[in-house]
Parts: C-alpha cells; sequence; structure tokens
C-alpha cells in the first residue's frame, strides 16, 4: 500500500498488474499535484525491491506520434493512487534529468504501469493479447453505449409524419406492398426531409423501447424469470405500434398495458431506405441520434441494465 506522505522525484512504485503480475513506475518529476511518471521495464509475480534488475531501466516503446521507439513517460493528475506500494528511492542519472513528456494519461490509477504488461503479454503471447484487446475494445463500446445520453437530431413535422404513415395500406397482405405508396410519396421530399423521417421514427421507437412496454408484447413477452425474450421481436413489435399510426401510438405509449400483442412490422425500418433509393439513386447512410435497437433507453430500462 501507498503510506508514503510525501512524493519525491526518484521514487519507485510497485504497480499491480493483471494476471497476478506486477511492474514499477519511477516518479521523475512534480509540478504541483501532477507526476511524471517513467514506466519501468519490471514485471514479475514478485512485488519488485529497489535491487530489482528491471527498475533501473525505463520501457522502452514506439511513440504513436512518430514510430520511433522511445522511453515512456506520461503524466498523471492528483495523489497517487493507494494500490501503488513504495519501494525505495533512486536517484534520476544525467539522462533522466530534464526529461519532458506530452503523453497525458488522467488522474493517477492503479493502472499507471499497465504498458509493461501490454508489451509482455504482445511478446509472450501475441494471438491471445489480440483477442484480449478486442474484448477490452467492446467492452467499452458497449459501456459507452449504455451511458450515451440519447438526444434526437432534427426530426420531421409530426402533422407531416403521421400523414406518411397514414399512406400504409393495411388493405394489402405483403408488407412491401403496404409500404409502397408511402414509400412513394416519401421519396418526393428532399434527402434532407428523408433523413428527418427516419429520425422521427427512430425517436417514436426509442420512446416505446421500455421495460414496461416489452412485458406486455405478448407470448415473447419480458419476464426477469423467463429466457424467451427476444429484443428484435420487441423492436419489430413497436414498430407495428408506429405503423398503426398516431392514435394508436400515443395510447399505448401513455398506457403500455396496451401494447399490440403478438403483432410485427419489421418492413417500418426500411421506409426511409427505398424512398431515399428511388429518389437518389444510392444506398441510405444514416445514423439517428437515439437508437430504436431495444434497450437503447437508459430510462426505460433504468430497473433491468
Amino acid at each position: 500500500m501507498n503510506s508514503k506522505r510525501t512524493v519525491q522525484v526518484g521514487d519507485i512504485f510497485a504497480t499491480p498488474l493483471p494476471m497476478n503480475r506486477y511492474g514499477a513506475v519511477k516518479v521523475m518529476n512534480i509540478i504541483d499535484r501532477s507526476y511524471l511518471l517513467g514506466i519501468t521495464s519490471y514485471i514479475g509475480e514478485q512485488i519488485p525491491t529497489i535491487e530489482s534488475k528491471g527498475i533501473h531501466h525505463i520501457l522502452i516503446t514506439e511513440s504513436i506520434a512518430d514510430g520511433l521507439e522511445k522511453p515512456l513517460f506520461e503524466w498523471v493528475d492528483g495523489k497517487l493512487p493507494k494500490e501503488l506500494s513504495f519501494i525505495g528511492n533512486i536517484p534520476l542519472t544525467t539522462d533522466e534529468i530534464g526529461v519532458e513528456s506530452n503523453i497525458y494519461a488522467g488522474k493517477g490509477s492503479k493502472e499507471c504501469g499497465i504498458d509493461v504488461y501490454y508489451k509482455w503479454r504482445e511478446e509472450t503471447d501475441p494471438q491471445g493479447f489480440k483477442l484480449e484487446m478486442q474484448k477490452k475494445i467492446e467492452e467499452s463500446d458497449a459501456y459507452a453505449r449504455r451511458n450515451t445520453i440519447s438526444k434526437p437530431k432534427k426530426m420531421m413535422d409530426d402533422q407531416v409524419f403521421w400523414g406518411i404513415i397514414s399512406l400504409l395500406d393495411w388493405s394489402k397482405e405483403d408488407e412491401e406492398a403496404i409500404i409502397e405508396a408511402a414509400v412513394k410519396e416519401l421519396s418526393t421530399f428532399t434527402a434532407w426531409k428523408i433523413r428527418h423521417f427516419e429520425e422521427t421514427v427512430s425517436y417514436k421507437l426509442f420512446l416505446l423501447d421500455t421495460e414496461e412496454h416489452a412485458k406486455e408484447m405478448g407470448e415473447y413477452h419480458f419476464s426477469q424469470q423467463e429466457q424467451h425474450f427476444s429484443p428484435d421481436l420487441f423492436l419489430y413489435a413497436r414498430c407495428a405500434v408506429v405503423a398503426l399510426g398516431k392514435e394508436v401510438f400515443e395510447d399505448v405509449l401513455s398506457n403500455p398495458s396496451k401494447m399490440i400483442k403478438d403483432t410485427e412490422f419489421e418492413t417500418l425500418l426500411s421506409l426511409s431506405s427505398e424512398a431515399y433509393n428511388l429518389k437518389m439513386g444510392k444506398e441510405f447512410e444514416y445514423e439517428s441520434g437515439c437508437s430504436y435497437e431495444t434497450f437503447s433507453n437508459k430510462e426505460g430500462w433504468s430497473n433491468t441494465l
């Protein structure tokens, strides 16, 4: 544990690493409450001592800026974390005095020496390291999606939107035939208006993305005990609600118990792209401000996520 009250230049701290290993960092400079740390090349299963060979050498890594191999120094802010263990002081060498770095690693954390672990893993198990990094990226992306505040971009005028939806022809049996008139009408709008329509569809589906609505969708409803719930089917069920028009949508939105049962209309999701293709002759590419994918509405699933 970091029991040292006053941190000084030259202090060496052991850092915990994954897979029950340890690294070490050296304090190279101190400005106010910021510390320039040198990441040493030590990595081992034992906490290093002041005599351990690796702590006397700074880790050499490839610089992101210019691709050259250089000693790794980085700035961290705030108090050094309690997980770091003070093991001694090694005065700076002539070459280390006055070293500079433009790498900022944020607030000091127990992972401030992680780079030596990454290099060791890459050298000893490149395939395993690649999979490990891929998993971390996926977890990071998933966390970002869960914690991103969704906000719609510019949407179509509500009256115009519902006017297009009202053109869905429920006398037809084929889903493509059902949306044909709406596609043709939407294709008469500008490309930006088609994007605004897509944004409106996405936002209305987003609003219906709640646990209470999912519990009322019919046979494959959401339940904490059952495993038969399908996020995709719930999306298609929400599509059916929007496709049935303004009155149905507003009624179901305010009264989840009135959620349409065992009914889907996935084809609603293709209405914008077909209209855009008809107008522009090319593929529709657009990312809405609010995702319509199930579980995107964090507030709607606050008891589950």
